[in-house]
């Protein structure tokens, strides 16, 4: 088996070193519209996570290297844009003034369907190793190769981990949640817990299921926190009712960032607010805009209410497909 998931490993490294050699890549450009102002000196400037940013020699938008129109030539040509990121500008009238409209274009690269490569291979991996952690790299280093980046050190590891948002995930997720929940098998406390709910509460594989979608209601700290914590707790639960772990997997994963995000009494909007940032955008400018557009989409989460209903159905035996049957 190792030898087999060895070969198929340096196969699709091989293809995605052929593929990012040789296949040209599609360009596309992502034009967002600024909310630019002026400052005491007069100079233009926009709003970018609640600091001001000021525009780089900004010029017409015909002009722009980054005109959608001249993308239609390099791609033609097989080559890419001279820049990545450009400032441009249009000049409209209305109501008898001029007015400049001002423009972010930032040049975006893929290569079609050969674009899931990276994503193919890690899911391939992970059927084929059952580790997960082992074919997230393997998806990591097909995606490097595919974008050329053969230092994986300097290139994709540490440009990517020397962050402060990666920091924070190391420290938190893996340090001190880790560190607890090692705290917590070890000793003892999740076996004694499902013990306790033996005793109690759990009479079959129904009341321990609802068991575990209760504690992902209660535990609605994070979507990573949650399903770590109420995965560790309930599966000594699980395995002495004789659930399947592919089935309490899912019922701890969506009663987890679903709960998160509609009780979202947690760390949950910080994280998002910074997913729905758009530059230049006055009502999403500052992280207090973005959080209070955040609590008024939580009714229109459609995906988390169904996540939570469908997986309570699913706990009780009352899921659309077992009435069918």
């Amino acid at each position: 088996m190792r030898l087999v998931t060895g070969v198929l490993f340096a196969l699709a490294l091989l293809v995605s070193w052929y593929v990012g050699r040789t296949v040209p890549a599609t360009w596309t450009v992502e034009s967002v519209a600024l909310h630019v102002h002026q400052d005491e000196e007069g100079k233009d400037y926009f709003t970018y996570k609640g600091k001001p940013l000021y525009l780089e020699n900004p010029v017409p938008f015909q002009e722009a290297q980054l005109n959608p129109e001249r993308i239609h030539e390099y791609n033609q040509a097989g080559i890419g844009p001279p820049v990545q990121k450009e400032f441009a500008f249009k000049t409209e009238t209305h109501n008898g003034e001029e007015e400049k409209l001002y423009y972010q274009l930032t040049a975006q690269r893929h290569w079609r369907f050969w674009s899931l490569l990276p994503a193919a291979v890690a899911v391939l991996l992970c059927w084929i190793t059952r580790e997960p952690v082992t074919a997230l790299f393997g998806g990591i280093v097909s995606g490097a190769f595919l974008l050329g980046k053969f230092d994986l050190t300097e290139m994709v590891l540490v440009e990517n981990l020397a962050s402060k948002d990666a920091a924070g995930i190391l420290i938190l997720y893996l340090w001190m949640l880790g560190g607890l929940l090692g705290i917590w098998s070890r000793t003892g406390a999740a076996q004694a817990f499902a013990d306790l709910m033996t005793e109690k509460f759990v009479q079959g594989p129904k009341t321990a299921k609802l068991v575990a979608w209760f504690l992902g209601i209660i535990f609605f700290q994070g979507g990573t926190v949650s399903t770590v914590l109420v995965g560790t707790t309930v599966k000594p639960l699980a395995d002495k009712e004789r659930i399947a772990h592919e089935e309490l997997a899912y019922i701890v994963d969506s009663t987890a960032s679903p709960i998160a995000s509609q009780l979202a009494f947690n760390a949950w909007p910080g994280y998002v607010q910074a997913f729905i940032f758009v530059a230049g955008v006055p009502w999403l400018a500052t992280e207090s805009d973005r959080i209070a557009f955040f609590f008024k989409s939580v009714p229109f989460c459609f995906y988390a209410i169904f996540a939570v209903f469908f997986t309570f159905l699913l706990s009780i035996d009352r899921s659309p497909s077992l009435e069918r049957r």
